[in-house]
């Protein structure tokens, strides 16, 4: 029988026993043994739901050939997919070089190339591309003459708005599959009101794929806080969430990553909680070592830590809770920031929002008390 509060695992030592093996390639334990400790259907099925599906097949095919079994068709999704996207990608990066614009990828597209052994392990339902302010108005001509179309955004998400907050602009191609064009690699309103993301330095630090290659990724310590902050502040924790600690242990095993540079960055940039929050996760349910001189200065208080596990605990990560539909999801994200007064400040903004952000989100049409009643009456902010 499976066991809600870890899923489909009886307890969170099996899990980090699996998931440790899936890092490493390591015999696993005997008490991982088939029909014995764990349902293995029922771990196929979390398996695909945290997007980990096709590592695992690749792992387990010759000494778990009954849960392979169950993921071989998401293995086969994966490698299709990758195809197209590998595609695209040529298109993309040969339109970018011609042009004499460095092609910058981020989260998956980047991740799938650098930190896993084959593109197919690391799955994705889009491509990220990093064009700063300066680039972006080319950018955005190339993207149209390659064929793909902006989409205009919700309602709730205009372009203008995503515009303010160094969000991204939606491409869609003659073939499935979306592109996502970033102004910064760090968006969102959490990070324009509470953190102080460098993204100059960011961009003056981004390194080749190959000494020649035609697109480019962030630097090893960069990409290890920008996965961290987008699985805590973009996701809440609640969109594949394994596969984000994943990402941070292939960054690990594929590129030297120095901690006390990363710590040092997340401290300047205000999202030290953040990246704390996702490095302890991965420690305690990966493994994964060496990490201690980024927890060290990154740990919030005792009570904070206390606080922030009532929302993303290892339990809750393994049985797959999902804060974004809830509004608890707004005390989880004021429980990252930093520091108290940028709490305060983002409560403030929330409820009372810039002049620019109510012209970008109402095109002008509404006034703060409008926006008010939405929160008030619907929650929405």
């Amino acid at each position: 029988m499976t066991n809600q509060q870890y899923g489909p695992w009886p307890d969170e030592a099996t899990a980090r026993s699996f998931l440790a093996f899936l890092l490493d390639g390591a015999i696993l334990r005997d008490d991982s043994a088939p029909d014995t400790v764990v349902e293995w259907t029922a771990v196929a099925h979390w398996l695909i739901e945290q997007g980990i599906g096709p590592l695992a097949y690749q792992r387990c095919r010759e000494i778990q050939p009954l849960l392979a079994s169950h993921l071989q068709a998401d293995m086969f999704a994966s490698v299709a997919q990758s195809a197209l996207y590998r595609e695209h990608l040529a298109q993309i990066e040969a339109a970018f070089q011609g042009a004499g614009i460095p092609l910058v990828l981020l989260k998956g597209a980047a991740l799938a190339r650098s930190a896993y052994a084959d593109a197919a392990l690391r799955t994705m339902s889009d491509i990220d591309i990093w064009a700063p302010e300066m680039n972006m108005p080319r950018a955005v001509e190339l993207m149209t003459g390659l064929g793909f179309w902006a989409y205009g955004g919700k309602e709730s998400r205009p372009l203008a708005l995503q515009a303010l907050s160094h969000g991204e602009i939606q491409f869609y191609g003659p073939q499935y599959g979306m592109i996502e064009l970033h102004w910064s690699p760090f968006p969102g309103w959490w990070l324009t009101r509470a953190a102080d993301v460098d993204d100059t330095a960011v961009w003056n630090r981004i390194e080749p794929f190959t000494p020649h290659g035609k697109s480019y990724q962030l630097a090893a310590e960069d990409m290890v806080i920008q996965v961290a902050v987008h699985l805590t502040v973009t996701h809440q924790m609640g969109m594949t969430a394994v596969r984000g600690l994943m990402d941070i242990a292939m960054i690990v095993k594929s590129r030297p990553v120095d901690w006390e540079i990363v710590a040092e960055r997340a401290q300047a940039w205000r999202v030290g909680t953040a990246v704390w929050l996702v490095l302890s996760l991965t420690e305690r349910l990966l493994g994964l070592s060496g990490l201690e001189p980024a927890l060290k200065r990154l740990r919030p208080s005792p009570l904070r830590q206390k606080l922030i596990r009532q929302f993303a605990s290892p339990a809750a990560i393994l049985a797959g809770e999902d804060l974004r539909n809830g509004r608890s999801r707004y005390l989880f994200l004021l429980l990252l920031v930093d520091r108290l007064r940028d709490m305060a400040y983002l409560i403030f903004r929330t409820v009372w929002p810039e002049k620019a952000w109510l012209q970008a989100r109402y095109q002008g049409r509404q006034k703060r008390r409008h926006h008010l009643w939405q929160i008030i009456r619907y929650g929405r902010v």
